[in-house]
Formats: structure tokens, C-alpha cells, sequence
């Protein structure tokens, strides 16, 4: 007991100091493994949203829960490119959504349980939840709430269709978040009488006018000077139209590997040797084709002219198991054994049953059931109303209307082709057991089923690696810029350009999968020559001409552009002057023109919403000029985006409008303009850095 008392006397002491040691030892690794932690969370993050922190990890999770929301829906796998569509999607949603969830998070808006509850099983409805799949009646088509309530309650028993459930829950939740958000914003928005009163105005007059326009090209660019002051005083007070996002541009050769005469030669032998194995009537063709053919037999009666050309001379006169070629087409070497010819109907019409239960047996023993009802005299439609799974034509009693051969499924085509008109089948597809009732079908017609046994003509490992070579010499033989289009001349080869590339770019003109090519282009500097890169079926090997860097554009990089500017300001101060001293010394038109060394031109009924001019093109100053000029009288020269021109209005005339209709429709723009415009407008005051091309 004295021990034990001891212990216990002790324990308080004994306990702080572990805690001590335990935390210096705490203290200490973190300091020293700091730097480490630090770099490693660096290098794990994807995303830097105004301050906000983003892993891989995180963004992925993300992206892969959309992946499996979306591969649920379509129940389909997503290509390569459609993952790549989605991870953007997801970076924009992610960048969005972090930032609005900072403003909601401030304003106090905030979506309830109570809320939820009312958008699934409650008054209110959402519309995602109308057109769920699990949540409608199969017999009325429609919405139905107590199978969702029922349905959502065992949720947390299905793994899967929670997930699901989950990503539709949280979709919901950001929808009706950003609607709350947006409609505070909208209720906010307000048009004033003045501009009412002047879209009114716009909107009234319409007028018939003369012109003479006198075009900036008239005029050569070596009778204006433009200084680089000017140049330099332009760029810093338009700085803002200058701004620019990291891009690269580079110059890029192909090789191309394809197949040689060698390689087509080797595919023609091959299946030359398989001709005594395909053509043994002992053999089953489709099996055979099935097993060896690089495209698989697809399986339908055909007519003669549906067939390819090749075959159609053949086909007419020949006998099951007979064959044909070997023989060319799309890059490819085929040969046509008949596996069967077959009198049948071009078009059916039927009904069915489409009998889904939890298990096949349990679906088959119902189908069963269902046909002795059928059997027995019970009216089919009536049955197919009340037992089919298939909505779209159950309410039609069964009836799916006349369809050709090739539109069903096989299972289901053989069973309605190869039957006769009144039989009633049972047949099993991938969705599940169908009753069918052949109702009518077309005079017969003969059709061929052809096994097609096919080579396709692809290039070798010889023609691969011959290519690759030929890439590798060009490579190291013209390292340089100066080298890369000497040798590009020399070589007799195509230059192709990539121009203002982004960093998470995944597509170079034409070139299957350029993402390295992408990467290498943002590690290097102007003037570099790629290694080879393998695209798809190419080798690619490239020159970085320019490096722009996310900001502003240089002034010498947009040089020309402002001078183009400035030629026309300047251009069109001349021929504004010439234009005055016309009009001072004539007050007619024609006059004018001739002066101008040009002609009058007519535009007829113009108003304020008239996008272009005939023979002026879109020029906006001139619509404007002409609306709010009076009658007959010649107006002041305007500059425009062509050139320089002065109206005579020759007739107006004005339209009934409607303020209030005016009113209501420039309220309901400027609402509209904050869906499209919010996501945008928000990123304009904040960072977001991107770090996605580290990991993709």
C-alpha cells in the first residue's frame, strides 16, 4: 500500500513531466522538419484561392466524386478527353465556389435542414428532384413523394446511392445558396428614368440617310508620324487593355509514323494465312471473326445494297459459307464469308413487356406467369400497362410502333425478325425479360448475315523505330534556333505554330495529347529546342519563340497594335479637317464627295439597335450620328472605326413604344447581366493561383 500511495502522491508530478517532454519533443521535430513540411505542403498544393489553400488531394476528391456522379448517370466510363473537360469544370466550380462561400459565410446565408427537406419531399420541389429517375412512378410518369420519402429513408443502406445522393444533395445546396445570393444582388439593381427615357427615344426613330464616309486607308501610313513617346504615353493610359495571361508560342515539326509498303505487304500475308481456317465450312465464321478479327462481328441481316460496294457483285450470286478477298478498305484488310441468308421482313411492328425484377429468375418466373395470363386470353395492353417496365411504352400498352432491323437489341431484333406476325415470345436482353408480340411485319426480303474477318493496316515496330530515329537526328542536328529552321529548309518539312498557349492547356492544334510538349514549353526559355516528344502517332520536336508572362504585354510586344491606333486617331484628325474645309466651301452632298474624292451612299430605315451599315459595315459612331441627326441638314464629320463621315438625314420616321415594356425589359437585362457576370466580377479583386499544371 505505501508503494501504491507513493505513486499515487507522485503521479501529478510524474504526469507533467511526460507532458513536458512530450511537448518539446513536439516543439523540436516541428522545427526541425519544418522547412520539410513545408515543402511537401507546397508541393501538394493545387490551388491558392485569395489566401485559401487547396491540396491535390482535395481537388481530386472532388473531381473523382463528379467522375462516379457522372458515370452513374450515363452509365458509361468518360473518354480521356471528357476527364479532361470535367477536371475544368471542377477547377472552375472549385474556384467559384470557394470564393461565394467566403461572401455567404459574411451575409449569413445559409441553406436549412428544414429547407432541404422542402426542396425533396416537401411544397417546393426542386427540379432535379422532379426528374429523378428513382423518384418517379413508372406508372403515371410523374414526380411521386411518397416513393422518395420511402426511397430516402434506406439511402444509408445502399453505399452507392448514398454517394450519389450526396454530390445531388450538395448540388442543390450551392444552387439554391447562389440563388439566395443572387436575387439579394438583383433586388439591388435599379434603371433610371433617364436611361428609360433615352432607350425610349432610341427605340422611336428610325431614318433614311445619305452618307459620305472616307476610309482611313485613303490616306498612306508615311504621312503620319507616330513617335515612341506617343507609343509609350498610349500604352500607360490604356495599360488595362494590355493585360495578358502566361502563354507561350512555339514553332513545331511532325514525323509521322505510318505504315510502309513493308508493313501493309506483312498484314496482307498474315491474313492470307488465316484464308484456309476462315473459309473451312466446318469452321463457325462468327466465332472465327469473334477470335481473330481486330473489329468483332456485328450481327444483322443485311441487304444487298446496305453491304460495302465491294461486296455487292459477289453477294448476289453466292451461297452460305462462300468467301471473298482478301480485299482493301478503310486502311484495312478484310475478307466476307456468309454466314447465313435468311428470308425475312425489312420492318416489324410490336409490343412488349419489359419484366426488371431484383434477380434474372425472378424476372423470367413473372414473364412466365405474365404470358400464361396472356395465353389464357388476358388483353395484352392492359397487362403491359400495369407490369411493364419500360414507361415510354407502357402507357402505350406495350406498343413500340414499327421499327427496322438493326434498331433493337440483338436478342430482341432475332426474336421480332425471325418470328411470324401474332407470336408471343419470351426473349432475355441486357435489360431485362421481354414478353413480344408481333403484330405486322413487311413481305419478306433476302438478307445476308457476313462475317467479316478484318487487318487492320498499322505500322510496324521497324517503321516505329525508323521514325523515331529520323526525329532524334533532326533533333541533335539543329539544336538551336538558327539550326531549327535551317534545318526545317533543308528537310523539306512543314512548320506548324502553337500561339499563345496556356499553361493548362491540353490541346496544340491537331496533335493527339501535347500536355509534355505544354509543360516543357513553361520550364524553358525563349529560343529552346524540345526533345522529341511522341504524340500519339507522332514524334514532335519544337522551337519556343516566346515566353509571355501573366501581367501586362510589353510595349514592344504590342507596339504595332498601338500604332495602328494611332495612325488611325491621327488620320482621322486629318480627314475630320479635310472633311470641315469641304463642307465650308460646298453645302451639298454630292459636292462633298466629290471633294473627298469618294461618293454619297444610302442607308434605309436605321435605328439605335442596327448592328451595321450597308457599305459602312459595324460602325456604331455612325448609327449613332445619323439617329440623332435633324432632317436635311448635313451633320459635323465624326471618326469612326474605318474611317470619317458625314449624314443627311433624308427621312424619319417614328414608332409607337411602349415605356413600360421599355422599363420592364432593361430591368430584366440588368438582373440577367448578374448570372453571368457574378463568378467574373468577384475574381476581379482577388488572387487565384493556379498550380494545376504541376500534377496534369
Amino acid at each position: 500500500m505505501a508503494t501504491l500511495e507513493k505513486i499515487r502522491s507522485k503521479g501529478g508530478i510524474i504526469v507533467a513531466v511526460v507532458i513536458f517532454v512530450a511537448l518539446l519533443a513536439f516543439i523540436l521535430t516541428d522545427l526541425l522538419t519544418s522547412g520539410r513540411s513545408l515543402t511537401m505542403s507546397s508541393q501538394a498544393e493545387v490551388a491558392n484561392i485569395n489566401g485559401k489553400s487547396v491540396s491535390i488531394n482535395e481537388f481530386q476528391a472532388m473531381t473523382t466524386e463528379m467522375e462516379e456522379f457522372n458515370r452513374m448517370n450515363s452509365g458509361q466510363a468518360p473518354t480521356a478527353e471528357q476527364t479532361i473537360q470535367l477536371r475544368d469544370q471542377m477547377w472552375s466550380r472549385l474556384v467559384d465556389q470557394t470564393l461565394l462561400d467566403e461572401i455567404y459565410d459574411k451575409l449569413g446565408i445559409a441553406v436549412t435542414s428544414a429547407e432541404l427537406m422542402d426542396m425533396v419531399t416537401g411544397n417546393n420541389i426542386h427540379p432535379f428532384i422532379m426528374q429523378f429517375p428513382l423518384f418517379v412512378n413508372q406508372q403515371t410518369g410523374m414526380y411521386d413523394k411518397a416513393q422518395a420519402t420511402d426511397i430516402l429513408s434506406r439511402k444509408n443502406s445502399d453505399p452507392m446511392f448514398l454517394r450519389y445522393w450526396n454530390v445531388l444533395e450538395k448540388e442543390m445546396m450551392n444552387e439554391r445558396l447562389r440563388n439566395k445570393y443572387t436575387n439579394l444582388l438583383k433586388k439591388g439593381m435599379y434603371v433610371t428614368k433617364a436611361a428609360i427615357d433615352a432607350e425610349v427615344k432610341s427605340r422611336t426613330r428610325s431614318v433614311d440617310f445619305d452618307y459620305v464616309m472616307a476610309r482611313y486607308t485613303t490616306i498612306p501610313d508615311s504621312t503620319v508620324t507616330i513617335s515612341s513617346t506617343e507609343i509609350a504615353n498610349y500604352y500607360a493610359k490604356n495599360k488595362e487593355q494590355f493585360k495578358q495571361e502566361a502563354s507561350r508560342d512555339f514553332e513545331y515539326i511532325t514525323f509521322d509514323v505510318a505504315p510502309t509498303d513493308e508493313d501493309r505487304q506483312a498484314v496482307y500475308e498474315t491474313i492470307m494465312k488465316m484464308k484456309p481456317d476462315f473459309s473451312n465450312p466446318d469452321r463457325n465464321a462468327i466465332e472465327y471473326v469473334n477470335l481473330n478479327s481486330d473489329e468483332p462481328y456485328i450481327e444483322r441481316n443485311m441487304k444487298a445494297e446496305e453491304l460495302s460496294a465491294q461486296l455487292q457483285d459477289f453477294i448476289l450470286d453466292a451461297s452460305v459459307n462462300d468467301v471473298y478477298g482478301p480485299y482493301m478498305e478503310n486502311e484495312a484488310y478484310k475478307m466476307s464469308r456468309i454466314a447465313a441468308i435468311n428470308m425475312i421482313p425489312d420492318s416489324v411492328k410490336a409490343r412488349h413487356i419489359l419484366v426488371q425484377e431484383a434477380t434474372p429468375e425472378a424476372s423470367k418466373r413473372i414473364a412466365d406467369s405474365l404470358m400464361t395470363l396472356i395465353n389464357n386470353g388476358a388483353d395484352f395492353a392492359q397487362i403491359a400497362r400495369d407490369n411493364s417496365k419500360d414507361p415510354g411504352s407502357a402507357i402505350n400498352g406495350g406498343d413500340l410502333g414499327w421499327f427496322m432491323e438493326g434498331q433493337m437489341v440483338p436478342e430482341f431484333n432475332n426474336a421480332s425478325f425471325l418470328g411470324k406476325k401474332g407470336d408471343i415470345v419470351k426473349v432475355e436482353t441486357q435489360y431485362g425479360t421481354h414478353i413480344i408480340n408481333i403484330q405486322e411485319q413487311t413481305k419478306p426480303i433476302k438478307k445476308f448475315q457476313v462475317a467479316t474477318l478484318e487487318k487492320d493496316i498499322i505500322y510496324s515496330t521497324k517503321t516505329y523505330d525508323n521514325t523515331y530515329q529520323q526525329a532524334t537526328k533532326f533533333r541533335v542536328q539543329y539544336n538551336n534556333a538558327e539550326k531549327f529552321n535551317e534545318g526545317v529548309e533543308a528537310e523539306n518539312l512543314t512548320k506548324r505554330f502553337g500561339r499563345q498557349v496556356r499553361e493548362n492547356d491540353h490541346n496544340v492544334g491537331t496533335l493527339e495529347s501535347p500536355r509534355d510538349m505544354v509543360k516543357w514549353a513553361f520550364e524553358n526559355k525563349t529560343g529552346a529546342v524540345s526533345p522529341v516528344f511522341e504524340c500519339g502517332d507522332q514524334f514532335v520536336v519544337a522551337l519556343l519563340t516566346t515566353v509571355s508572362e501573366k501581367g501586362y504585354s510589353s510595349v514592344e510586344t504590342v507596339k504595332t497594335r498601338i500604332e495602328r491606333e494611332l495612325f488611325n486617331k491621327k488620320k482621322g484628325e486629318l480627314l475630320v479637317s479635310r472633311f470641315n474645309e469641304a463642307m465650308a466651301a460646298n453645302k451639298d452632298m454630292v459636292a462633298i464627295a466629290t471633294t473627298m474624292n469618294t461618293s454619297v451612299q444610302n442607308a434605309q430605315d436605321i435605328n439605335f439597335a442596327s448592328f451595321s451599315v450597308p457599305g459602312a459595315g459595324s460602325e456604331p459612331a455612325l448609327v449613332a450620328l445619323a439617329v440623332a441627326s435633324p432632317v436635311n441638314e448635313i451633320s459635323k464629320a465624326v471618326a469612326g472605326t474605318n474611317g470619317v463621315f458625314v449624314v443627311k438625314v433624308t427621312l424619319e420616321e417614328t414608332a409607337e413604344t411602349n415605356a413600360e415594356t421599355i422599363a420592364t425589359q432593361l430591368q430584366s437585362n440588368a438582373t440577367m447581366n448578374i448570372d453571368y457576370q457574378l463568378a467574373e466580377s468577384i475574381k476581379k479583386n482577388v488572387t487565384v493561383k493556379d498550380y494545376r499544371s504541376k500534377f496534369y
